[in-house]
């Protein structure tokens, strides 16, 4: 099983990287987290308001199209309890990272996935349980 990053989705999406090649190379299940729909959503939002309202239909379109083939793992609280222990253990090291990336591991981890496919390399090296398939 491996999980997409936001970093993963939004590159898909926006065509930043060829990134169909990269996940048909996958013999995982893919999955995304809640925490990403919303990240993205944002970023959709935001389109809405910088381009013109066909580009924000074509990528909607193409998000909702990408990620209906993908299951959606969501943040209850195990999840969160999960996060909140990565995050103590991160901060008794003095690291720092963003917190929903930390709910993003917390999920991941939760549902049994070790893999991780992200450009933010940064944000998940010092979560131990987690490998890191870079792109």
């Amino acid at each position: 099983m491996i999980l997409l990053d936001t970093t993963a989705c939004i590159d898909f999406l926006y065509g930043y990287k060829d990134m169909e090649p990269i996940i048909d190379e996958l013999d995982d299940p893919i999955y995304i987290t809640a925490i990403t729909v919303y990240e993205v959503g944002i970023g959709l939002e935001r389109a809405l308001k910088k381009k013109s309202k066909a580009r924000y239909d074509e990528l909607k379109r193409n998000w909702l199209g990408f990620i209906s083939g993908l299951q959606i793992l969501d943040l209850g609280f195990k999840e969160a309890e999960k996060a909140a222990q990565i995050h103590d253990k991160l901060e008794s090291k003095g690291i720092r990272i963003d917190d929903n990336d930390i709910l993003i591991a917390g999920i991941l981890l939760v549902n049994g996935i070790e893999k991780i496919l992200t450009r933010n390399v940064k944000h998940f090296e010092n979560i131990e349980e987690i490998t890191i398939l870079n792109y």
